[in-house]
């Protein structure tokens, strides 16, 4: 039969209950009869109306449930648990609301999982064929003899933002286990992101001005914010225009918030491009332009700042530059 083997399940499932009535009936029988009542058929009729009244409760349980321990008594690829919603059981529904919310979030979890790797090997393809760019050319340099210090610093200084940018990008899958929130002082973190970025800086001509109160303090995690900060200026730098040497880093305090912004005066980002420099691959116009461009950068950058609950705006005119603002809370 087709219900056999879950009704059998069923009555196993029920057995506390069964064993609970018998005991009670046989308790209630042994009182009645110390009691002095001796008319034994009508006893014997007693019981077995009691025992049928049970059997038509615990088949009319079944039956409003049979699709529920139809699921519960066979494996999933044989009965889907869509079934359950035909039972009439407040409980089969209830089961069944449940479970269709965690195998929605299962499949959400699925694909959110899926897109990542997707993300990843994108980016790793990506990331592997740019860095054969500056391998190649330390190649050809040391096959010529041409082992020219700044040179070399140049190809090896690309090498390193493209691992640094792999590394992030990695540390960002296991973000929580991975920041700290403390007092961080804005300006020497600035400073060090500068400094770390000097030789980059040189090469361009480019001289950073800053605008930060000393002992500026502001809640956040010190290596992600550093992250965030590397990769805005190295954008700032990649796209500016060799004949320009101005980088403005500033803070504006107002009652609430506290904003650090990055100010250059390359060339620009278009308005078409401007809502999409947060997406994942996104270059744009001025990036198809640049070997280096992954687009990468900013969307880590944005995801990072999310995580650490910092805002992120950018605003640009073609031509004129970009502004970067980053606003903490106070």
């Amino acid at each position: 039969m087709k219900h056999t083997k879950s009704l059998l399940f069923f009555i196993k499932n029920q057995r506390i209950y069964l064993i609970s009535f018998f005991v009670s009936t046989l308790f209630i029988l042994g009182i009645i009869w110390l009691d002095g009542y001796r008319n034994s058929w009508l006893l014997v009729y007693a019981v077995v109306l009691n025992i049928i009244m049970s059997l038509v409760f615990l088949l009319v349980t079944f039956y409003r449930q049979r699709s529920l321990y139809r699921v519960l008594q066979n494996e999933r690829k044989k009965v889907p648990f869509e079934v359950i919603q035909e039972d009439e059981s407040r409980l089969s529904k209830q089961v069944f609301k449940q479970m269709n919310q965690q195998y929605t979030n299962y499949h959400e979890e699925i694909s959110i999982h899926k897109d990542s790797l997707a993300d990843h090997q994108t980016f790793m393809y990506q990331w592997v064929h740019q860095m054969k760019t500056p391998i190649a050319v330390l190649e050809l340099m040391a096959e010529g003899n041409h082992l020219e210090k700044n040179s070399v610093l140049e190809e090896t200084d690309r090498l390193k933002e493209g691992l640094d940018l792999a590394l992030n990008m990695a540390r960002l899958e296991s973000f929580n286990q991975d920041f700290v929130i403390n007092q961080v002082d804005l300006k020497k973190v600035v400073t060090k992101v500068i400094n770390e970025q000097k030789r980059n800086l040189i090469r361009h001509q480019i001289y950073p001005k800053i605008t930060i109160n000393e002992d500026l303090k502001i809640e956040s995690d010190e290596k992600w914010l550093s992250f965030c900060l590397t990769q805005i200026l190295l954008n700032s730098v990649k796209y500016t225009e060799l004949e320009e040497t101005r980088l403005f880093i500033e803070v504006e305090e107002t009652r609430d918030v506290i904003n650090l912004t990055v100010t250059d005066f390359g060339m620009g980002i278009t308005q078409e491009d401007l809502p999409k420099i947060f997406q994942p691959f996104f270059t744009g116009k001025r990036g198809r332009k640049s070997r280096e461009a992954t687009g990468m950068g900013l969307y880590l950058v944005k995801k990072a700042l999310d995580k650490l609950d910092h805002d992120i705006t950018i605003t640009s005119v073609v031509g004129e530059g970009t502004v970067v603002k980053i606003s903490f809370d106070k």
